[in-house]
């Protein structure tokens, strides 16, 4: 199609459409001119060989973009239940630590806090060793 001499058109979209077409555009790294340039290319070219029409990739498009749509829906799951979980986790551990000081004492909370710190210095750092050694 770049050797072939062009011929311009003009349309017009509703702006849903307009608005769809740039995302999927986007989408694929392309203008919304190459897109559509493909899109029908790619029409005529099949039904010159007796192939599938655009309905059935415009179909295959719309599962593509429900999948993808359902897998952002699930990030956004996981990233909800992380935030709850991480909420719990300090919930918890602030409740534990004032009842800690309240029966145990101040300076023994504050070594159990550094015992801790320490851990998780020692814990990171074995990930980040892990993380070299993998590249």
């Amino acid at each position: 199609m770049a050797d072939e001499t062009k011929k311009t058109y003009t349309i017009r979209l509703p702006e849903k459409y307009a608005a769809q077409v740039e995302n999927h555009a986007a989408s694929m790294n392309a203008t919304p001119t190459t897109l559509l340039q493909s899109l029908i290319a790619q029409h005529f070219d099949l039904a010159g060989q007796g192939g599938a029409d655009t309905a059935s990739l415009a179909a295959l498009g719309g599962k593509l973009e429900a999948l993808r749509k359902g897998f952002e829906r699930l990030e956004q799951a996981e990233a909800e239940r992380y935030g709850q979980l991480l909420f719990e986790v300090v919930k918890s551990r602030s409740a534990l630590f004032h009842s800690l000081d309240q029966t145990v004492g101040a300076n023994m909370v504050d070594e159990i806090i550094e015992a801790s710190e320490q851990t998780a210095r020692q814990y990171l750092a074995h990930l980040d060793g892990a993380q070299e050694a993998k590249q």
